[in-house]
């Protein structure tokens, strides 16, 4: 069998429907679709079930929530894929993936990454969309990777799962298996593919929806503890490129700029008090490497932003990216 798609599933019935319908429609039969619905309190679960009975690739499994990297990493043990992908149930494949790689997928390629779109929903319906494309293509191999790593990190490509197909083996081999962290396993999961990948494969083309907007996702509320994540990933990232011989400096303050502004417009958007959105805000900039960062940039951040940010005019800066925000969805 070449594909292994798992699909970890928690409170997504408006969207799971979709989801599965955008792989099941690939014009590609040598798959196997494994559903693992993670607890879920609505119907989810059951719209599985009757997939599951209609299509005899698609296996279901019902286990208690601990988390979507432990649900991923039930259905990397019941795969028997060639290659493994990885499917948010929000989001939704276009295109043909699986048909498109399936020739490209030689024995000894570990790792695939190909280009997306970002999709604005409300209730199902888009917005807008923008697509996601890498700045390089072809194969490379352990070198090529290493000398092209920093500007794809910085392209945004390389943080999540699901824009990317593994060699199932190599995972094995390699016993790479996702933590149990609150946020961001994805990232800390990538790191290690990519301090073990000796043969990778760059597709611009897009072939995910990567859904924006959902009610009820990880990425549609806020969370104090993402900033010490982040941080903490921005560190693993910075121990492989000293491991690799590569200067850290300017993709550190990169990604600080985007850690920081990142946070800023997720406290805007959410429904708090002013005075609320403020705290936050000022509990961000007191973070030791943030504010080392805000004293000592000159280059990465916008300088309106940057005055802002040293006066500590904070209400000014919320208010700023609030009217962003508005214009951007006009």
């Amino acid at each position: 069998m070449k594909f292994s798609v798992i699909i970890p599933v928690y409170n997504v019935e408006k969207y799971i429907d979709r989801c599965l319908k955008s792989i099941i429609s690939q014009h590609y039969n040598d798959l196997e679709i494994i559903v693992i619905d993670n607890g879920s309190t609505d119907s989810s679960g059951s719209i599985c079930d009757i997939y599951a009975s209609e299509y005899s690739n698609i296996s279901v499994y019902h286990i208690a929530n601990h988390g979507v990297g432990s649900a991923r990493n039930f259905g990397l043990s019941k795969s028997r894929g060639e290659f493994v992908y990885f499917v948010d149930s929000d989001d939704y494949l276009v295109g043909n993936l699986f048909a498109d790689f399936a020739d490209k997928l030689v024995s000894d390629l570990d790792l695939v990454i190909f280009s997306y779109y970002n999709s604005f929903e409300e209730d199902l319906t888009e917005k807008s969309c923008t697509e996601k494309s890498l700045p390089f293509k072809g194969s490379y191999d352990k070198d090529g990777f290493i000398k092209i790593f920093k500007e794809l990190f910085l392209s945004d490509m390389l943080y999540t799962v699901w824009n990317k197909i593994y060699r199932r083996e190599f995972l094995l081999e390699n016993n790479l298996s996702f933590e149990q962290y609150e946020l961001g396993e994805d990232v800390r999961f990538n790191l290690d593919v990519y301090r073990n990948v000796n043969k990778i494969y760059l597709s611009q083309d897009s072939y995910y929806v990567y859904v924006i907007g959902r009610n009820g996702s990880a990425m549609s509320g806020y969370n104090p503890k993402r900033l010490q994540y982040q941080l903490q990933e921005l560190k693993l990232v910075d121990n492989l490129l000293e491991d690799w011989h590569l200067d850290n400096s300017s993709l550190d303050n990169n990604v600080k700029a985007r850690i920081l502004m990142s946070n800023i417009y997720n406290i805007t958007k959410q429904k708090l008090p002013v005075n609320k959105k403020v705290k936050l805000v000022k509990e961000i900039c007191k973070k030791q490497d943030i504010a080392d960062f805000i004293k000592n940039d000159s280059s990465v951040l916008n300088p309106l932003i940057k005055l802002l940010l040293k006066c500590r005019m904070y209400v000014v800066l919320i208010y700023l990216k609030k009217t962003q925000m508005i214009l951007q969805h006009l």
